[in-house]
């Protein structure tokens, strides 16, 4: 089981690491165009491969009442709003520095928020080797970082984007959050006699649901205001939307199989899992930097050492 849960980690690590391809351009919508339509996807992707796998799900949503829905709902919508500032952000800050804020926070509060709701500490040497393993995801993660600044060179600094890029990261640590806030239905589930799959589309729904909403809104509200309504309509718009939907698509199955993994794991499948998630997904997206030839040119020496502090990382994790 232990052993079939990381396989499915892997994968899912391999999913979040690759859909980021998808936001290279935005071409020929404006941001609000395509950040809109693409949370518009997210959210038939969710609703409509949730009720093929747990068509029950809504009876079973209102035998638990409304608290299975409003604090994950809440946990999305801080997502959602992270998702926002993360973009905005990279235009103050740049994209290496958002990134790397973001995802070190996120990791901390994504995966020590979970053991104070579930009450998993670890003990003994575990406890030793969560340590060890959550502070070398968060050194692998700075070294990166501080490799990205270099190429990029981007370490001009404001307060307004530093502040963007914090609340991108307790946003997107929300996002496990309301995961574990979701597990109130997993009696009832396997009581139905429903897979883990199900039971995964299940309590990411809410979660998915609260942030694209918030996506959505923003974006009316951006389009609105800037009028740029008439980008939804240039030319090569139904190829980029059609895009859009395959991006939907992986990043739906990096969560999907991230939540099944996360159960197979055990009491520590929502907190070591989404050290690994983020650590693994880090790592693939270098490697996609590296063979699209965004490091071409450029020193990798730190690079690689970030990742192989990352790989460290992994192990330390995987003993918890």
């Amino acid at each position: 089981m232990i052993i079939s849960g990381f396989t499915i980690l892997l994968l899912a690590g391999l999913c979040q690491g690759s859909f980021g391809l998808g936001y290279k351009k935005y071409s020929p919508f404006s941001w609000a165009a395509f950040w809109g339509i693409y949370n518009i996807m997210c959210i038939i992707t969710s609703v409509c491969f949730t009720w093929l796998v747990a068509p029950r799900l809504w009876n079973v949503a209102y035998e638990k009442g409304p608290g299975y829905f409003l604090l994950p709902v809440f946990c999305g919508t801080l997502w959602g709003l992270s998702a926002i500032c993360f973009s905005k952000g990279i235009t103050k800050i740049g994209m290496s520095m958002v990134y790397g804020i973001s995802m070190g926070i996120s990791t901390i509060t994504g995966s020590i928020m979970p053991m104070v709701i579930n009450h998993t500490f670890p003990h003994g040497i575990k406890s030793v080797f969560f340590i060890i393993g959550l502070t070398l995801t968060l050194t692998g993660v700075i070294i990166i970082t501080i490799a990205g600044v270099k190429r990029d060179g981007s370490a001009h600094s404001s307060l307004s984007g530093i502040v963007l890029a914090i609340i991108s990261g307790l946003g997107s640590g929300a996002m496990n959050i309301g995961f574990t806030l979701s597990e109130d239905i997993s009696e009832r589930f396997n009581e139905l006699g429903y897979s883990q799959t199900a039971l995964s589309c299940a309590k990411w729904l809410p979660v998915l649901i609260g942030g694209c909403l918030m996506g959505i809104l923003w974006c009316i509200f951006e389009l609105s205001s800037r009028h740029e309504w008439n980008t939804l309509t240039e030319k090569g718009s139904i190829k980029r939307t059609s895009v859009l939907f395959g991006v939907s698509i992986i990043w739906y199955a990096a969560l999907i199989l991230y939540g099944i993994s996360s159960s197979m794991l055990g009491n520590m499948g929502s907190t070591a899992g989404w050290i690994l998630f983020n650590a693994l997904a880090l790592i693939i997206s270098v490697a996609w930097g590296l063979k699209t030839g965004e490091w071409k040119n450029h020193k990798k020496n730190l690079l690689f050492t970030g990742c192989a502090v990352l790989i460290a990382a992994w192990i330390f994790t995987a003993l918890v």
